[in-house]
């Protein structure tokens, strides 16, 4: 008989490190957990192996098979930023690439104010620009200087960096210039790794082909240095090592080595793995959920026919990273996850702030006394009194204190505060299985199972340790991946496969060479993603070659269809685009024994199997001497009646009342209610309403928001909304009060004006400000209103509303500058009913509305997060003083040389509300720069910044909205009379942000921002290209972020919530233009102790004959800073006409606001937007934080002297010249009274000093008063116009 062989998985968790030994022969496993550590994680990985290897005869004589091994190294080194010093060689002009990360500020509205930016991976001093350029097609635009870019490297070499990432534009359509780039580095630094962008992600969209190969040069050396030593550690006892991949498959050392980026989530992937091996390879369960809780965190996936899903792009932190993964996500919080009350809010909130291993949880005995998920357990009479088999004793009294104290602060029962353990994420697949494991994982997979309605809950052997088994039982995989961008009329069949056929036998060597697989024993998949022309989403394809090469091309796109419709219920009949190509390849799978259980001879198990009796608590209810069964004894076929518990060493399993658990032949537990379902008491519709309760609500809420948002731009047409997110979605309570949103509810706007019968499948459209007394702002925005009724009862509204790029009117994009009347600004659809009596959404209803829940329940949560919202903005506005406080703001000018135009408020309050009137606020202008601002949207902005600083998780809704009053002068630019033109109202629109954080500023600290970024600067370009082909061009801009009470306003970003930069190569793809630079603008950003955000400058190369539009503001008045800090640079615009003289242009200074301004082929757009205002005395800001920023190039040697900096010519700082030139400046600031800020608001002069060096400083002439103006309009018939002319007669 040979001697058996052994294959073991290792899966490395935070706390705890997991092994499972696999026998070949047999069938056989044994398990292990042993501390986790840290600093070494190998030293753990032998520890266990040696553990475990003393189990087996022979044991200490073993040389395993293989040891596959699953890793969070990756992942904890950029999450803890602890990898290598990472040097960028970037294209000229996109140095900030990192620093802008796309623009986008992740949160709701007001997130800007409290979000801490994190610093980029590869740091902006060792950030090179690469001369050369390539084009979308990969033509080269201008060579590669190496002498200039070897010069260039030159200053890199002193600050020596641990590795170099090469990402130049367009290099996923021709590698030459990074490979020639490569080759210089290699020259200069031939002991640094190198990686480059169009090897670890060679396809379009340069920000996340960017930041994924920084990641993958940012992890390297640290787990080169740890497999290094596991190699070390393992040599002699196992005769191949393999690294698990983020998509579930496996790795060499030598390929996870060079590719680091391709495992960062190998954690996660191995439990998925497993599930599919022990559940859907081996049982009738094919679709499941997998439901994985450790101790910092949850994890869900999809399997589906057995197979994970699977994602081109994953989260780590706050970073994108395209690499493929098993499409895990987080979606709560783990065992060792705090709980915590916000004082304003009173809501139970859970993580991410985490007890870890040391001190851990209250119940481990080592220091820990914040309440934790497994504290909740402990107390419930979940857990048994010792872990590990033993070896582990919990201590319950600590567990109670911790949990009392979260329960005191929210006014609920003990019992009631730990309840959360079953918050819901929002799904309901009734058609799926829970699969729960992870050592917390079996705990809440009851809980869990009962409120997705997902049965049977699938318990699999070994829970705890299940990732090692998914590790030991996986395949050697790997794939390559290829841009190929054209449409199906753009390509034929024969081009697609000569390129597959490529990749193929590229894929054949790596896995020959470097997997050592033999060719006999590769299998292949082909794959392509694929869109509708116009969209944003790619679908991934699998392709047989054998139909592509008989049914040709169509072939595809019946296959798009298919999947389309499967995954969003219909098709469309436009072009199809190919986008990127892959082959992936993986071994021939050898199927291993699985062991399975003695068949028992009775149903019911032995008592003797019954280890302890125990207590259990369930929605307030003790169940005194329940079993606490021992699973290892457990045999096929045995079930178990709840309440009870079933212990193993790694795991434990919760049974509720009123469900058993089936023992199968693999030892898989099955929970099912138990026949006697319908006399148990159901918590969820029986329950009284209490703070758990109302979170339980509130998650759903925010979850069914976050799909429409996703639904929403992965499906629309429409780019402004597919590649900037520039769309906004609101759940609301039958009568039209939001109870899940961001800008305020449109609904009862419309039900005052509709007249018409409201009845299940009725869908609303409308696209006109005066329909809806606002709520949408100009033709563009259209909203979609859906009543939601389980059968004749309504329970909510959804709504949707989103930037529709052109709906007609005088100019293409529909944004006319000079427009006099809302007639010229496109069609306009009253409020229609587009569907009537139609096929409601069954999903998005049964999202938003769980019969679980029951009317009464559903009702009184609705009113009870109304009411919380209500009582937080109450004690918010109870703190501030009585005296009111007044301030106002300024659109420069309305594009036709008439300016500036006051918004003007004063808030007043009285008791426990707030009074906002804007009286003092200019008429509404003859031009389109107008904004009729809903009560109800400013009312909810005002809710929102209150709520966010002090509770960033807060589901804001309507409910304080009766503190709020607001009076909005009729005939003023915020209240316009029909048909006055809206069309630019982007303007005041982000200058009513500017005006709040004013007022609220003068009386809450928290509030005080400086001003900075808040409207979006539009440009539109459009024609014919040569080829007779229409092009049309909507791009919206962004600027400085504001300095912020917390810090430095982030640079180039964006303060609305979700949107972000549209990718540069995206553009060049698409358009017949290119974007020579893309980066910030030194000291644009005002200086202050907290610096405001840099402008953003964007150069635009139009390669075609066409007209452009500009909208922007800011060009003449400057972006205030507060309390000593100075104010923000301006905007500017400026047309180089390199097609008149290509080597001295003519240069134009551009208005802000202007229409069909003709660009010839050539020319050049130079767009700067504007910076933020700095908060605070300069001249306390830390002198070496302005030598690192001087470094950086986001301030200039020059601009170090306003901070009271004197920089050396390395750019160190002169101590001793800083404290003199502060000293002086200090002084001076003294003379003028303004030592410490008490000028709250610095504008950078007064309108006068401004208007009077207009045309010096901006190149353009300032604009005449409105009251110098002639006026015209019904606002003129009003008395409130009557008494501000009267005013500036």
């Amino acid at each position: 008989m040979a001697p058996n062989t052994y294959r073991l998985g290792v899966d490395v968790g935070g706390t705890f490190t997991d092994l499972l030994l696999l026998c070949e022969n047999t069938g056989e496993t044994w398990r292990a957990k042993v501390p986790s550590t840290p600093d070494d994680q190998s030293l753990a990985v032998i520890s266990g192996k040696d553990q475990i290897l003393r189990n087996i005869p022979g044991g200490a004589e073993t040389i395993l098979h293989v040891v596959n091994h699953g890793t969070t190294v990756a992942t904890n080194t950029v999450l803890e930023q602890k990898g290598a010093r990472v040097a960028l060689v970037v294209t000229e002009g996109y140095r900030d690439i990192l620093q802008t990360r796309r623009s986008q500020v992740p949160g709701g509205l007001a997130s800007w104010i409290v979000w801490p930016k994190p610093e980029p991976l590869a740091p902006l001093e060792l950030t090179i620009e690469a001369p050369g350029r390539l084009a979308s097609d990969g033509s080269e635009i201008r060579v590669f200087d190496r002498n200039l870019f070897k010069e260039r490297l030159q200053t890199t070499l002193k600050q020596k960096p641990d590795a170099v990432t090469i990402s130049l534009m367009n290099s996923f359509a021709n590698p030459a210039h990074e490979d020639a780039a490569r080759k210089v580095v290699e020259d200069v630094l031939p002991e640094v790794p190198v990686s480059i962008s169009s090897e670890v992600l060679p396809e379009l969209m340069e920000y996340e082909r960017t930041i994924t190969t920084v990641v993958n040069s940012y992890v390297e050396p640290r787990v080169q240095l740890y497999l290094k030593n596991l190699l070390t550690s393992l040599d002699g006892k196992a005769e191949h090592v393999r690294i698990l991949r983020s998509d579930g498959g496996l790795s060499s050392v030598r390929l996870a080595s060079r590719y680091p980026v391709t495992w960062v989530l190998s954690g996660p992937a191995g439990g998925v793995a497993g599930a599919a091996s022990i559940v859907a390879n081996q049982t009738e369960y094919k679709n499941l959920i997998t439901l994985d809780m450790g101790g910092t965190s949850t994890d869900v996936a999809l399997v589906e026919n057995g197979a994970p899903r699977i994602r081109r792009e994953t989260t780590i932190g706050d970073l994108l990273v395209k690499a493929p993964s098993i499409d895990v996500r987080s979606v709560g919080a783990g065992g060792g996850s705090i709980a915590h009350v916000p004082e304003v809010t009173k809501a139970l909130r859970v993580g991410p702030e985490s007890a870890g291993s040391v001190p851990g949880p209250a119940c481990y005995g080592k220091g820990g006394t914040a309440a934790t998920v497994t504290d909740a357990n402990a107390v419930l009479g979940y857990l048994p009194a010792s872990l590990l088999g033993g070896a582990f004793k919990l201590d319950l009294a600590r567990a109670k204190d911790a949990v009392q104290q979260v329960a005191d602060h929210l006014g609920v029962t003990l019992y009631g505060a730990l309840r959360v353990i079953s918050v819901e994420q929002g799904y309901h697949p009734e058609d799926f299985s829970l699969v729960a494991f992870g050592g917390a994982g079996p705990l809440h997979a009851n809980s869990l199972g009962k409120l997705l309605g997902a049965y049977p809950v699938i318990i699999p052997p070994s829970p705890g340790v299940l990732c090692a088994l998914g590790e030991a039982t996986t395949l050697l995989r790997h794939e390559i991946a290829k841009a190929f961008t054209r449409s199906l009329a753009q390509t034929n069949a024969a081009e697609v496969i000569e390129e597959l056929d490529r990749l193929l036998a590229q894929i054949k060597t790596v896995m020959s060479d470097d997997q050592g697989v033999p060719e006999e024993n590769q299998t292949y998949t082909f794959q392509a993603e694929l869109r509708y022309k116009g969209q944003a989403n790619n679908v991934p394809i699998d392709i047989d070659l054998e139909s592509l090469k008989t049914k040709d091309l169509p072939y595809l796109r019946s296959r798009l269809d298919a999947e389309h419709n499967k995954l969003f219920t219909y098709t469309l009949s436009l072009d199809v685009e190919i986008v990127n190509l892959r082959v992936l390849a993986q071994e021939l799978k050898v199927e291993l024994p699985i062991k399975r259980l003695t068949k028992a001879s009775s149903a019911d198990p032995p008592e003797s199997l019954i280890s302890a009796r125990v207590t259990m608590v369930f929605d307030g209810k003790e169940y005194e001497h329940r079993p606490l069964w021992d699973r290892s004894g457990l045999l096929q076929g045995h079930v178990i009646q709840g309440p009870c518990v079933i212990s193993e060493m790694d795991s434990t399993t919760v049974i509720h009342p009123g469900f058993k658990a089936e023992i199968d032949e693999l030892g898989n537990i099955l929970i099912w209610e138990a026949s006697n379902a319908d006399q148990r008491e159901n918590a969820d519709m029986d329950q009284k309403l209490d703070a758990v309760a109302v979170d339980i609500f509130e998650h759903a809420l925010r979850n069914a928001r976050n799909e429409m948002d996703a639904l929403m731009t992965r499906t629309t047409m429409s780019p402004a909304i597919r590649e900037q997110q520039d769309e906004f979605n609101v759940i609301a309570e039958p009568g039209g009060k939001m109870i899940v949103g961001q800008f305020g509810s449109f609904i009862g706007d419309f039900l005052a004006t509709w007249k018409g019968s409201i009845e299940p499948g009725d869908i609303f459209l409308t696209n006109d400000p005066y329909s809806v007394a606002g709520a949408i702002s100009h033709h563009n925005d259209w909203l979609i209103l859906m009543p939601i009724f389980v059968g004749s009862k309504q329970i909510a509204w959804t709504a949707n509303f989103g930037h529709m790029t052109d709906v007609g009117g005088s100019v293409p994009g529909s944004l006319p500058c000079a427009a006099s009347s809302i007639f010229e600004e496109g069609i306009q659809i009253p409020v229609t009913k587009v569907a009537a009596k139609g096929v409601w959404n069954t999903d998005l209803m049964e999202v938003i509305y769980r019969n679980r829940f029951g009317d009464p329940l559903y009702f009184a949560a609705i009113d009870e997060l109304l009411e919380r919202n209500r009582k937080a903005v109450a004690s918010i506005i109870r703190q501030m003083p009585e005296e009111p406080a007044y301030f106002e703001d300024w659109i420069d000018d309305d594009g036709q040389g008439v300016g500036p135009w006051k918004i003007a408020c004063t808030m007043t309050k009285k008791g426990e509300t707030l009074d906002f009137d804007f009286s003092g606020t200019d008429p509404q202008s003859p031009s389109s720069i107008n904004f009729y601002l809903s009560i109800a949207m400013f009312k909810m902005f005002v809710g929102i910044y209150m709520l966010v600083i002090h509770d960033a998780n807060v589901v804001a809704n309507d409910g304080f909205h009766d503190l709020l009053n607001v009076t909005i002068p009729e005939g003023t630019v915020l209240h316009p009379i029909r048909p006055a033109a809206l069309s630019c109202r982007t303007h005041f629109l982000g200058r009513v942000f500017d005006v709040l954080s004013g007022l609220l500023g003068q009386r809450a600290p928290e509030f005080m921002t400086a001003a900075g970024f808040s409207d979006s600067p539009h440009f539109m370009y459009s024609g014919y290209r040569e080829n007779g082909e229409w092009f049309q061009l909507y791009w919206i801009g962004f600027g400085g972020i504001p300095a912020r009470p917390i810090g430095d306003g982030p640079d180039g970003h964006c303060l609305w919530p979700a949107m972000k930069a549209i990718p540069n190569e995206f553009l060049e793809q698409y358009y017949p233009l290119r974007i020579e630079q893309f980066n910030t603008v030194a000291d644009s950003g005002g200086a202050g102790l907290h610096r405001g955000g840099n402008a953003q400058r964007i150069f635009w190369r139009f390669l075609e004959e066409g007209t452009i539009s500009t909208h922007d503001d800011r060009w003449l008045s400057k972006p205030w800073g507060v309390l000593g800090g100075e104010p923000g640079a301006r905007s500017s615009k400026t047309l180089v006409q390199y097609s008149h003289n290509e080597h001295d242009p003519p240069r134009e200074a551009l208005g802000s606001k202007q229409d069909h301004i003709k660009v010839r082929k050539g020319d050049m757009l130079e767009w700067i937007t504007w910076g933020g205002g700095g908060w605070g005395n300069p001249l306390k800001r830390d002198p070496d934080l302005v030598a690192l920023e001087v470094r950086r190039k986001l301030v200039t040697m020059e601009g170090s002297k306003r901070y009271g900096v004197v920089l050396r010519a390395d750019s160190s700082v002169n101590t001793d010249a800083t404290i003199e030139l502060r000293k002086r400046m200090q002084d001076g600031l003294d003379r003028d009274g303004d030592a410490t800020g008490a000028h709250i608001f610095n504008r950078g002069g007064s309108w006068e000093e401004l208007k009077a060096r207009s045309l010096e400083e901006t190149g353009l002439p300032a604009p005449k008063a409105p009251w110098e103006a002639t006026l015209r309009g019904p606002m003129t018939q009003l008395p409130y116009f009557a008494k501000w002319q009267g005013h500036h007669a």
